[in-house]
């Protein structure tokens, strides 16, 4: 399912932008370079499908054909170290991904950090930012604290907040509960991607009334994509706004950083 944000922007449902009159697909947060390290390691994050995540790229790449991909985000965990046959495996996603010369571009918050053994010999160059006609792609943990854009007709394209928002609905008995939807969110200068890799969503439940008036949103549920009323939701309840980002193993009681 596809909406038409502008003449040259599409969202799509499948967790993906579109930009037809530069030919480019944006995905956030790919992360398929999983499948060697959780085969030799408990990971306690959920197991996406990969043959599900493989169906929904080449679909996306066999119904666009773009020339250009552009991928934000890390494409694994430790993206700067291999662990058994990783380096092959990634490998061959590429040589998959740039098929009949598509150009392949990562952008990520920090390219010094990303650097290393996982992208050696794919011809993928890391980049802080990457200018797509008017658009700017970027994948940093903010969503409002941007400078101005440049040209002031375009906008920047985030792929690193990932916005959930908390829906009203009703329980399995009828009583009144809450769901937390990912969406694409647009504030009129930035818009903000979900992950294409479902487990990557969680911790920003963003509060409708802290958002420009400008703002607008379209929420994600199964395959379709409808518009969320954001003058309309209720205020986001308390134990949801508090959702906080698990500590990362050996960093407990250290200041967060940026990502």
């Amino acid at each position: 399912m596809q909406v038409q944000l502008s003449d040259d922007v599409v969202l799509d449902s499948r967790r993906a932008v579109w930009l037809p009159r530069q030919k480019t697909l944006v995905l956030a947060d790919f992360f398929f370079g999983l499948g060697a390290a959780r085969r030799r390691r408990f990971d306690a994050s959920p197991a996406t499908p990969q043959q599900e995540l493989w169906e929904r790229a080449f679909g996306l790449l066999e119904d666009y054909a773009p020339d250009q991909l552009a991928l934000l985000g890390d494409l694994k965990p430790s993206q700067g170290s291999l662990e058994g046959d990783e380096a092959e495996e990634l490998r061959t996603i590429f040589r998959k991904l740039k098929a009949g010369g598509r150009q392949v571009v990562q952008v990520v918050g920090h390219p010094e950090r990303s650097a290393g053994p996982a992208l050696d010999g794919t011809g993928v160059q890391l980049v802080e930012q990457h200018r797509v006609g008017p658009y700017t792609l970027m994948h940093r943990r903010r969503i409002f604290v941007y400078p101005r854009h440049d040209p002031h007709h375009g906008f920047w394209i985030n792929g690193g907040v990932h916005p959930l928002f908390a829906v009203p609905g009703l329980g399995p008995a009828g009583e009144p509960d809450w769901m937390r939807l990912p969406a694409f969110l647009y504030t009129g200068f930035a818009l903000v991607m979900p992950p294409f890799v479902g487990y990557a969503q969680g911790f920003e439940v963003i509060q409708p009334e802290r958002l420009p008036r400008q703002a607008r949103a379209w929420k994600l549920l199964a395959d379709r994509l409808s518009p969320l009323e954001l003058p309309e939701l209720p205020p986001t309840p308390e134990y949801l706004r508090t959702l906080t980002r698990p500590p990362r193993k050996g960093r407990e009681g250290s200041p967060k950083a940026e990502e």
